[in-house]
């Protein structure tokens, strides 16, 4: 950490004068064996005396009015311990999703799937069974469905309560990032290229399905739950059920995965509490597959036209796009960014001229929310797809293109660019990033694909497979932490040496309870294995963000530091009268503090703990400080993809995909690489397979199951080479920034370009399937034998 950049409250640490010892090795996942021998307990896995059941009843339909709801018969059910309905819950009840406010039951269903009553129950079958005995009368209405009809259609008149919580902000309003002078930059252009990009819905598909357990005991609600987050989970619920936050207890050890999906608590959860606080009995949720599907978030589906210009000799001299986006049934700021895609655009590649638009569109589709790289992957794929696209008009490679337009400075930040003060946003300032080596990524991944071997693979003998290499970079604005920057850590250093890390976030499958220890250790001076942490519960553990966004350890780290620095300090000056110096003079590092003068000279980091009085252990505070406006802090990758296609059948199969990914410096290399492994994953069932599907007269979801929505297994996984790239970046600890958000963002272009590269057809609509793949070389076929190009 150079100078004193550290992104802390209060006194920033100075930088450690030593070698590293801990950051940058790959050490163990702590809880891994425990996951693989079911020793870990998940919140489905908890059960308490008088435990309940709870179930909750789904309306079929994305559009509808309650007209009767009877309950009656599920009331009197044997077994049945209450029966949750608009008619016995009060009236403006409401639940959040990612801050974004639900009414709990509303009388006007405005997605399929959402809930109408929960029932709490002896056991499952009964619970069940009761859902069944409810008597609902539904008048359906017409819903909103595609996004650009809707947006070219009237309101709809709004029906009794039937809302869609952020639409005065969103809905059907375009906000434009503009740059320069567009007409002048196309009027400036030898080559112009126009295409419409179209990406599908999708979903997180996490191993575990949604489950809580709520408690209340009368006074205090305790509630073991599935989220990425304890701290926002805690602070929804006291909000919702009218309790001090005080009162409110959450817990979660094991997570099975989240990808944004449990950002936030899920509905069941206040559910389950409602239900608790009503019986005065535990209460069990869990959602199965189905529900998944139906009543939770998904990706967004964007439909993108971008226009761009370039001189001859490559130079880009104007973007123009507009993005509409399919906001789904509800949104807020907070987990729908108005210029997310559009500010990829803006800032990936140098173009002196911009004029771009993204419009939101509430619809009846399911609600939308944080899902791996939330529009990175739509915004990438057509940008970078376009950059090939427009390098083959100009005769251009597309490597060279793209280190032609290579962007040194940044105009628009991630905060600006959620900002809702202003539809229109001009920028003029060219402003630095804090770091930034994506031109080193880019010739990495490059490298390491054969990249020089593209125009061999036109020579191959003529057979029914082609081959084909393609690349994509990106940027994203994850990784770098996220408003409200309010992290905070605790560093406790008792008499008997031992030391505890208090952090209020959740291990969701990053390693967050293995990286976050390391950070500690380091600035204390000790072993990895010398740091207990407490993690994931807020009984004791200082404000943490959720485990999304990449934001954990961009966020966690610096207030790790700053706290464990803190606490340092305290003992130094317990050790210095034991060692016969100066407080200023001393240094720590492999178990023990020396003098920096005379390193021979120490004293084993247990011992000077024996002078720590045994009531009054050292306690180290830190706290993040928000991210500047200058410098711009972003994180940047690029991969590459060789692939083979079957001309006959329209399989592709990833013969090698190489990524450079530049995170800062890696904690735990290890687990880096395991990020960029599971975003690759994520990339391809993306580009090839995944696709929530729609029928298209009712709305209803027809891809509800892992049968029918179809992901990518070992099978379909490729030969993977990752490289971590390193920059110094010091605002951050130890210059590491997020590293699980962002690793899926190119993934999609680069297997896109491979495409064309193998078979000469462009592929503008995801996910491309061999369907589309056999249709487009049929048409293309037929338009060479007409003399089409």
């Amino acid at each position: 950490m150079a100078e004193s950049k550290l992104l802390v409250k209060g006194t920033v640490p100075p930088p450690l004068d030593r070698d590293l010892t801990v950051v940058g090795k790959s050490l163990d996942r702590r809880g891994a064996v425990e996951k693989v021998t079911g020793q870990a307990r998940y919140a489905g896995d908890i059960k308490l005396p008088g435990m309940l059941y709870g179930k909750t009843l789904h309306c079929p339909h994305p559009r509808a009015r309650i007209v009767k709801i009877d309950a009656s018969k599920a009331e009197a059910l044997p077994g049945v311990r209450a029966v949750l309905t608009k008619e016995n819950t009060p009236k403006g009840w409401r639940t959040t999703w990612y801050r974004v406010p639900q009414l709990a039951f509303p009388e006007c269903i405005t997605y399929e799937g959402m809930e109408v009553a929960a029932v709490a129950a002896d056991d499952i079958i009964i619970a069940q069974k009761a859902l069944e005995l409810i008597d609902v009368e539904y008048e359906v209405l017409k819903p909103m469905f595609d996004a650009e009809q809707t947006l070219a259609a009237p309101l709809p008149q709004l029906v009794a309560d039937e809302e869609y919580p952020g639409r005065e902000m969103f809905d059907r309003k375009p906000y434009i990032i503009k740059r320069g002078d567009i007409e002048r930059g196309f009027a400036e252009a030898d080559v112009v290229v126009e295409e419409t990009y179209t990406t599908q819905v999708s979903h997180h598909g996490t191993i575990q399905t949604r489950a809580c357990i709520a408690d209340w005991d009368g006074h205090n609600l305790t509630v073991w739950d599935a989220v990425q987050g304890v701290w926002n989970a805690k602070l929804a619920l006291a909000d919702s059920l009218g309790l001090s936050p005080d009162n409110v207890r959450v817990i979660v050890k094991y997570l099975g995965g989240g990808f944004g999906s449990k950002a936030w608590s899920q509905r069941i959860t206040y559910f389950a509490a409602k239900l608790s606080m009503v019986t005065g009995r535990p209460v069990r949720m869990e959602r199965t597959r189905g529900e998944e599907f139906v009543n939770h978030s998904r990706r967004y589906d964007i439909k993108m036209y971008l226009k761009m210009g370039a001189k001859k000799d490559g130079t880009l001299t104007a973007i123009q796009q507009k993005a509409v986006v399919n906001a789904g049934a509800a949104a807020d700021k907070d987990n729908y960014y108005i210029m997310q895609v559009i500010w990829h655009t803006s800032n990936l590649h140098a173009c002196p001229n911009v004029y771009l638009e993204q419009i939101g569109v509430y619809t009846n589709k399911q609600i939308t929310g944080p899902t791996r790289s939330p529009m990175n992957m739509q915004a990438i794929f057509a940008l970078e797809s376009h950059m090939d696209r427009l390098a083959m008009e100009l005769g251009m490679d597309p490597l060279q293109f793209r280190m032609k337009n290579y962007a040194t400075y940044q105009t628009v930040g991630a905060d600006a660019a959620r900002d809702l003060s202003e539809q229109v946003k001009s920028y003029a300032k060219e402003i630095p990033y804090s770091s930034k080596i994506l031109d080193q990524c880019m010739k990495l991944a490059t490298d390491a694909i054969g990249w020089e071997k593209r125009r061999g693979l036109k020579q191959l003998p003529e057979t029914t497979k082609k081959r084909g290499i393609g690349m994509a970079s990106y940027l994203v604005m994850q990784g770098v932490g996220l408003v409200p920057y309010a992290a905070e850590a605790k560093v406790v250093i008792r008499k008997d040496g031992t030391i505890d890390l208090f952090v209020g976030v959740v291990d969701i499958g990053g390693g967050q309870q293995t990286i976050l220890p390391m950070i500690a250790a380091e600035e204390l001076g000790v072993g990895a294995d010398d740091v207990d942490v407490i993690i994931g519960d807020t009984k004791e553990t200082p404000y943490g963000p959720s485990c999304h966004a990449s934001r954990c350890t961009p966020e966690m780290g610096p207030a790790i530091v700053q706290a464990a620095a803190v606490a340092r300090q305290q003992l130094f000056e317990l050790a210095a009268p034991m060692m016969g110096a100066k407080v200023e003079e001393l240094r720590s590092q492999n178990g023990k503090i020396y003098v920096k003068s005379n390193p021979s000279k120490t004293l084993p980091f247990k011992i000077a703990c024996a002078g720590i009085d045994v009531e009054k252990p050292l306690i180290g505070m830190g706290s993040r400080a928000p991210n500047p406006a200058e410098p711009m802090m972003a994180t940047f990758g690029a991969q590459a993809v060789e692939l083979e296609v079957d001309t006959e059948t329209g399989q592709v199969e990833i013969l090698k995909l190489t990524a450079a990914q530049d995170f800062g410096k890696a904690i735990n290399p290890k687990l880096c690489v395991s990020q960029v492994y599971g975003g690759i994953e994520f990339g391809v069932g993306y580009a090839l397979m995944e696709e929530g599907l729609y029928d298209s007269k009712t709305g209803k979801l027809l891809t509800n199951n892992l049968h029918q929505y179809r992901m990518p297994t070992a099978l379909d996984y490729p030969r993977s080479e990752v490289y971590l790239t390193e920059v110094e970046d010091p605002y951050f600890a130890y210059s590491a920034k997020g590293a699980g958000e962002n690793t899926n963002a190119p993934t999609p272009a680069a297997i896109r370009n491979a495409l064309y590269d193998a078979i000469g057809i462009w592929f503008n609509d995801l996910p491309i399937t061999p369907d589309k793949i056999l249709q487009a070389i049929n048409q293309d076929h037929q338009r060479k034998k007409k003399g089409v190009r």
